[in-house]
């Protein structure tokens, strides 16, 4: 019997509802929470709404409590749902506060993602037990004790669940953690067609051909957690390290198909560097320059990609699209060389074609100058010039010689610099 069925025949026994009842309320409560809770978390919500409390024990009574604390184990050995634990571990990431509303009023709940030298695992807090969480940082190493694991139906995950009987100690004495380099190369990714892929899929992999190529966009992201910042009198902040000097984050869409279907691909940062080989300040030049991005769009388009990563609802268009989290698998060539290379031989080709218009400009002012010299040896002049006439021969020829100096110089420089056009970036379309 799975963890979920556990909990609905204990809901059902304590509450007196039918199980079918049961099971249409945890629909409606996932579907109200889009996702942010798992089944049994949705089953925990509705039991506390009817005033049941679940895990052993009767309503409301003290006898919930476990009878006994468990021995400290390995993230490793947390393997199977509805066990007490209790282990050493340190804080590889805190995420934000989520609130929701429930029948019995607002709820909030918090999640820690913890490891030890064995493994990493979410440690998941509820309601008021959100608050033991204010003082808790990124680094922190604590020793919790009396939680539960659960089975998180969303991805199959095992969890951990705090509860209103567990503890646990900031920075015990003595208690050393280091955390082994974990990467999304390293997660176990479940291979599905793009045609099955559903909203909340987590830990996927997607393989097929990009179909299309979108124009890179980037936003103006915190250069310690690249979450996007945001911009108050002139000034930006983020909202982990206050004022900030922003950088720009690429975003890369693609269209992957799989013969099955097509879906919607989104890399960011370092994910769109190794996607396409290319360092993030040459992504975003990308956008600035049209025919670069279409040079390079016949490098990327028709290319085979295995991808892992997660699916949602993009806000904007309501469609499912793909976050990509690793690049399994890439055959894009590395452009990185090529690309400086490219830019290299336009700027030679610029200036060869720049020096010859000023040698063609320059032939040209010296052949109007022969011809007008010939011209003037032959006309035969009745009366001999004084010397202020030729004087003011000269200042206008003069005069004129410089007038088609600039005018000369005037057309080359027109052809000289060709603007290159802008593509608008919209970073709050992120």
């Amino acid at each position: 019997m799975s963890e979920k069925d556990k909990l609905l025949e204990e809901l059902s026994s304590k509450s007196g509802k039918e199980k079918s009842e049961l099971e249409t309320l945890v629909e409606e409560k996932t579907s109200e929470l889009s996702g942010l809770v798992s089944e049994e978390g949705a089953i925990y919500i509705i039991a506390n709404d009817l005033g049941v409390k679940l895990g052993g024990g009767s309503s409301g009574g003290s006898s919930d409590k476990p009878k006994k604390e468990s021995n400290l184990v390995k993230v490793e050995d947390i393997n199977e749902a509805r066990k007490p634990v209790s282990f050493n571990c340190k804080v590889a990431k805190k995420y934000d506060l989520v609130t929701f509303n429930s029948d019995s009023g607002e709820g909030k709940v918090q999640s820690l993602l913890v490891g030890d030298e064995t493994g990493i695992i979410r440690v998941v807090f509820w309601n008021e037990n959100v608050e033991s969480l204010e003082d808790i940082s990124e680094g922190d190493i604590l020793n919790i004790s009396n939680a539960f694991s659960r089975e998180n139906t969303n991805n199959n995950r095992i969890e951990v669940h705090f509860s209103q009987y567990s503890e646990f100690e900031k920075n015990p004495e003595g208690v050393e953690i280091t955390l082994p380099q974990y990467r999304a190369e390293n997660i176990d990714f479940t291979q599905k067609n793009i045609s099955d892929l559903e909203e909340n899929d987590r830990n996927l992999k997607i393989r097929g051909i990009i179909a299309d190529f979108d124009i890179p966009r980037y936003y103006l992201g915190c250069p310690h957690t690249y979450k996007k910042v945001f911009q108050d009198e002139g000034k930006y902040f983020s909202p982990s390290h206050g004022e900030v000097e922003p950088i720009k984050v690429p975003i890369v869409n693609l269209i992957v198909d799989d013969s099955s279907g097509t879906i919607s691909t989104v890399a960011f940062r370092d994910r769109a560097e190794s996607l396409l080989n290319l360092s993030s300040e040459n992504i975003i030049s990308l956008s600035e320059d049209i025919d670069d991005y279409k040079e390079h769009s016949n490098k990327v388009i028709g290319k085979t990609v295995e991808l892992g990563g997660n699916v949602n609802i993009n806000n904007m268009t309501g469609d499912l699209q793909f976050l990509v989290n690793a690049i399994l698998e890439s055959n894009i060539e590395d452009s990185k060389d090529q690309e400086e290379s490219s830019k290299e031989e336009k700027e030679e080709e610029k200036e060869e074609v720049k020096e010859e218009r000023e040698e063609t400009s320059q032939e040209s002012e010296e052949s109007e100058e022969t011809v007008k010299e010939d011209s003037s040896s032959e006309e035969v002049s009745e009366e001999e010039p004084t010397q202020e006439e030729s004087q003011e021969s000269e200042e206008k020829e003069e005069k004129k010689e410089e007038e088609d100096k600039k005018s000369s110089k005037s057309k080359g420089s027109d052809d000289d610099d060709i603007d290159i056009e802008e593509i608008d970036i919209d970073d709050d379309l992120l």
